[in-house]
């Protein structure tokens, strides 16, 4: 439980694809790449960078409002679902080869473009790709990732409830507990 309700809601490294509130109207800037089926792994990466570089900013809410068991024995996960449309085992394989699509798309140096295979992965990937309004470097500074070098950085807005850099016009939010 929450130890105490924050006035207003704070920005975000990340969205969660659990807990995903906005407006439709962002499905014609940012939509969902349909050539990323059965990803469970890597899809709020990519939908991160991909919202933040079209302009959208990324909040978490003030006070938690839904949860869910993320461990749950003995009852049907995700992933099994593609076991049953398929067969057995192929979904860590299908799973391991679409990343490499969102692994393109982040930047990382071992999925370059004349790395790919099959080049398929990379099929209508100017359409679901980055935004223009903010770039990708300036997003994966700000929330700590370095793609080539594979380092996580300590990112002190996000763990200390302070602005992120670059929003520094709402610190007057940020003063209230």
């Amino acid at each position: 439980y929450d130890m105490f309700q924050l006035p207003t809601p704070r920005f975000a490294p990340f969205t969660a694809a659990g807990y995903f509130v906005a407006h439709s109207e962002f499905l014609r800037e940012v939509p969902f790449d349909p050539f990323l089926p059965w990803i469970f792994m890597g899809e709020e990466i990519i939908m991160s960078t991909r919202l933040w570089t079209a302009g959208y900013d990324i909040f978490s809410p003030s006070q938690n409002v839904v949860g869910h068991i993320y461990v749950r024995r003995h009852k049907p996960k995700f992933w099994e679902s593609v076991h049953r449309a398929f067969t057995f085992g192929v979904h860590n394989p299908l799973q391991a080869m679409i990343l490499n699509r969102i692994k393109y798309q982040l930047g990382y140096p071992e999925a370059a473009k004349d790395m790919l295979k099959p080049k398929s992965l990379l099929t209508a990937v100017e359409q679901y790709s980055m935004g223009t309004a903010r770039p990708l470097e300036l997003y994966l500074k700000l929330v700590g990732l370095d793609m080539v070098t594979k380092q996580v950085s300590y990112t002190e807005w996000c763990e200390t409830g302070k602005v992120p850099p670059g929003f520094e016009e709402f610190a007057h939010l940020y003063d209230k507990k």
